[in-house]
């Protein structure tokens, strides 16, 4: 009667077991930098839509109006077109950030 229970503790080998952690540290890895990549195009997606922004503003704006720029925690005000260099100069950096994850 007891010959037909399995054994209920599985033996794995110290070999096998360094390649499931290195596989999981591995995939954990690869994981984080799928969630980076996401991120940085949902940023370049919002950088678009400010150069958008700006450029309507440079548009319907009078000549003396600033638009406010963030800086780290602070804002600033600049002109349409020195923000919209700003945001150009931000957008290459973050596509310089996806092409080292990639």
């Amino acid at each position: 009667m007891n010959a037909a229970v399995p054994d209920k503790d599985v033996h794995i080998s110290l070999e096998d077991q360094q390649k499931i952690n290195k596989f999981a540290r591995h995939n954990q890895k690869m994981e984080e930098l799928k969630d980076e990549l996401k991120a940085r195009k949902n940023e370049i997606q919002t950088l678009t839509d400010a150069t958008s922004a700006a450029e309507e503003f440079s548009i319907t704006s009078e000549e003396d109006e600033k638009i406010p720029f963030q800086i780290g925690e602070v804002f600033v005000l600049e002109a349409p077109d020195t923000v919209l260099s700003l945001i150009e100069d931000k957008k290459k950096e973050v596509e310089g950030n996806i092409k080292d994850i990639e």
